[in-house]
């Protein structure tokens, strides 16, 4: 598997990844269609939203998107194939990430986490901070996790 940056002739297929990883998890198609506006993955800002892929065998598997604009980064996307889950791409990806970050000298990563995914950013090192109400039809007392991953400083290079 390769993790590279996202091209900006991708965005399309970026968002059909996060449409059909969200489906994985079985949310009714009229809540899945509210959150379509939501799973637009925009890569016209680089600099301020850098996106990465992981392919394997020439397919992009997955995606993650960071934002930069607020005083802790954020984790804005991180969808897997659900044919790929599994298999390390998401893991891979937010190490891509977090090592992105550790660069630009933060210490810590946002995540407004889907439900499904919790235990995946747990496992991975993340702790929950809060939850934001997110109720949809059928579960009115849905909650989103937010969760904070702490990044590891990089070591100094020998000398």
């Amino acid at each position: 598997m390769r993790v590279r940056a996202a091209r900006a002739d991708e965005a399309a297929l970026l968002g059909s990844i996060a449409f059909e990883a969200k489906s994985h998890w079985n949310y009714a198609p009229e809540v899945m269609a509210g959150w379509r506006g939501e799973l637009v993955v925009r890569l016209d800002a680089p600099e301020r939203r850098p996106a990465f892929v992981a392919e394997n065998g020439g397919i992009v598997a997955g995606f993650c998107q960071l934002e930069l604009g607020g005083e802790v980064p954020s984790l804005e996307h991180l969808w897997v194939r659900p044919a790929c889950m599994g298999r390390g791409v998401g893991r891979a990806l937010l190490e891509r990430a977090s090592a992105v970050l550790t660069e630009l000298g933060h210490t810590r990563m946002h995540i407004d986490a889907d439900p499904n995914a919790e235990a995946f950013y747990r496992r991975c090192g993340a702790s929950r901070d809060g939850e934001l109400a997110a109720p949809i039809a059928g579960e009115p007392d849905r909650v989103r996790p937010q969760m904070t991953l702490v990044l590891a400083p990089q070591a100094p290079p020998s000398p």
